[in-house]
């Protein structure tokens, strides 16, 4: 059977070529650095080059793989001080959510947000890094659709992509409690509509636990 056949995902195939890739970086299976081959994935997924290549192009836009010149596709390699710039970049574009949404926040929202926080708790139970990972990212692309603001958007999702695939050396299960319970902290202060405390606690989230 191909990949992809009797898929019921609205996605298209290079999509879910793209999420299959990426879900094999974040569990170790790919590292960074290393060269992604088109003809060997192709093989490998019973599909042809071009939804392959229209993949790895995706992920390159979201800055998750390299195109090096004469070497090819490889996935991305951050240096620490990158990935401290980029999670710094991150939490500005959530401070700027955050602010945003205060006035706006409602009851609907706040089930919502708790609705997507009980799916990170289910990750969490299965031990699913990435599902547990992706679905954080969905948790905080909330406040961003809530402000309307298509560009601070676009730029979250690229930055979310490229911290979380850079760290994931730094997700490991054992860590995975303690940083689950400050996601739960922050979870509480918007339950509270207490802003300027969530700003506080989303700033550990993203800033201290990738680093400890």
């Amino acid at each position: 059977m191909g990949f992809g056949e009797n898929s019921i995902s609205k996605k298209t195939i290079s999509e879910q070529i793209a999420e299959q890739l990426l879900f094999r970086i974040f569990s170790g299976y790919y590292e960074q650095g290393q060269r992604l081959i088109e003809a060997e994935i192709a093989k490998e997924l019973q599909v042809s080059h071009a939804p392959v290549r229209e993949a790895l192009y995706l992920l390159q836009k979201d800055g998750v793989v390299e195109k090096v010149q004469h070497k090819g596709v490889r996935v991305k390699t951050i240096s620490d001080q990158e990935l401290k710039d980029y999670l710094e970049a991150l939490y500005s574009l959530l401070n700027f959510a955050l602010t945003s949404c205060e006035p706006k926040w409602t009851t609907n929202l706040q089930n919502e947000l708790l609705l997507r926080f009980e799916t990170m708790k289910q990750k969490k139970s299965a031990e699913n890094i990435y599902e547990y990972v992706v679905s954080f990212a969905h948790l905080l692309e909330l406040f961003f659709e809530v402000t309307g603001n298509i560009a601070m958007l676009r730029f979250f999702k690229e930055t979310i992509f490229v911290t979380n695939v850079a760290a994931q050396t730094k997700w490991k299960m054992n860590l995975l409690e303690s940083y689950h319970e400050s996601i739960h902290t922050f979870i509480k202060c918007i339950e509270l509509s207490d802003f300027e405390k969530a700003r506080t606690a989303i700033k550990d989230v993203i800033l201290w636990h990738h680093f400890n």
